[in-house]
């Protein structure tokens, strides 16, 4: 068979390839980031790494981790939530309310949906529907309980949650995952409509005072996305200029105990921001007798507990997935992992209380910092 022959006669099904190709290249395939996308599965790069630091442990909100079978038994505890939220805080039919809050949730379905980096086409529009229902005023609920229980102890004594301090402590850890969230907007707009009657603390204000623990500032300079995002705006309200900065990538810097053995002192800054780190120039053009002290490094401490690890490898994600040349947490965690290489490092920091320790192990500390750098997308820094 000659050239032309085997041209006219392929051995391959081209036309069906040809289909096949046209339907996996679909008209709504997206070829660029959506808009609204602000919701992340953790790349594997990351994610191997401590996989559990970016899983939930007992409850999953959105549509990421909604069918794990480890999280069903929270799903009777958003039940629960859903009944006394309808039959304690609102001034009006349980059926109304219900109908009100299922047409806006129905009414920003799309929207809600094209948040979500992930496909979450797993969930029919009904099934979507009631997951944001049921997940909402869940934490509705829980934060208006936190809010009376921070008032009155005595109070939630026999509640489910409240009343359980590891289970109290492992939601609102739940609660920064990166992969387990709602849009901000749409909970502030939906706790909006069932409270509208009724005179009650603003969704806002509920927030900061559920998440206080990481709060250094009375209002975030930005639009909130969703918790994540939240704590994140938390701790880097004061941060350098970047974008003024243009600084180049960290090639080197000493250790702590190397810096120490050259005539530096650390010296901590107490209820700052995070980022707000001084040495020989302050951040600011305005001198202040604080920050134009030379031979110190002027750090605001760190307190380092069994959450830590999992609270930064979420802002890391989050900043690496969705703030490209504003990773102000990124940042700081690699000025840690300079300062940090041994445990005398770590040592240094925790007697000059720089970090605080509740891991009691210095080693522990040391190997937890360097960990978290590992897979980061070089960044420049603004303080060295």
């Amino acid at each position: 068979m000659g050239e032309n022959d085997r041209l006219k006669s392929p051995s391959i099904p081209i036309e069906k390839l040809r289909q096949d190709i046209l339907i996996i290249i679909r008209d709504d395939l997206e070829t660029s980031f959506r808009s609204e996308q602000c919701f992340y599965e953790v790349p594997s790069a990351l994610r191997d790494r401590k996989e559990d630091a970016y899983t939930p442990r007992v409850i999953s909100i959105g549509p990421i981790h909604h069918y794990s079978e480890k999280l069903v038994a929270m799903e009777i505890q958003k039940r629960r939530y859903l009944k006394e939220f309808c039959r304690l805080r609102v001034e009006r039919e349980q059926e109304q309310l219900l109908e009100t809050l299922l047409r806006t949730i129905s009414g920003q379905e799309d929207h809600i949906r094209r948040c979500y980096a992930a496909d979450s086409s797993k969930l029919s529009g009904d099934q979507f529907v009631m997951m944001v229902l049921l997940d909402a005023v869940f934490i509705f609920e829980l934060f208006l309980r936190n809010e009376e229980y921070l008032g009155d102890s005595s109070k939630y004594q026999d509640d489910f949650i409240i009343g359980q301090p590891w289970l109290r402590a492992a939601i609102r850890r739940d609660l920064i995952l990166l992969e387990n969230q709602l849009p901000f907007s749409t909970l502030n707009e939906l706790y909006d409509c069932a409270m509208s009657t009724t005179d009650c603390k603003p969704f806002m204000y509920l927030s900061f005072r559920y998440f206080d623990k990481y709060r250094k500032t009375s209002e975030p300079s930005q639009k909130i996305l969703h918790f994540t995002d939240l704590v994140r705006c938390f701790l880097s309200f004061k941060h350098p200029d970047l974008k003024i900065d243009k600084a180049e990538p960290i090639k080197t810097l000493y250790s702590a105990t190397m810096l120490h053995q050259a005539g530096i002192k650390f010296k901590p800054l107490p209820n700052v921001s995070l980022l707000d780190i001084r040495a020989w120039k302050p951040l600011s053009k305005v001198q202040t007798p604080l920050s134009d002290k030379k031979g110190k490094l002027l750090m605001p401490s760190l307190e380092i507990d069994n959450n830590t690890e999992c609270l930064l490898r979420n802002l890391i994600a989050l900043e690496q997935l969705h703030y490209p040349g504003e990773e102000y947490i990124c940042r700081y965690v690699k000025l840690l992992d300079f300062l940090v290489d041994l445990e005398n490092d770590v040592d240094l920091l925790i007697e000059n209380k720089v970090i605080v320790s509740k891991l009691g192990d210095s080693k522990a500390v040391a190997e937890l910092i360097n960990e978290l750098s590992r897979e980061m997308v070089e960044v420049s820094s603004a303080y060295v």
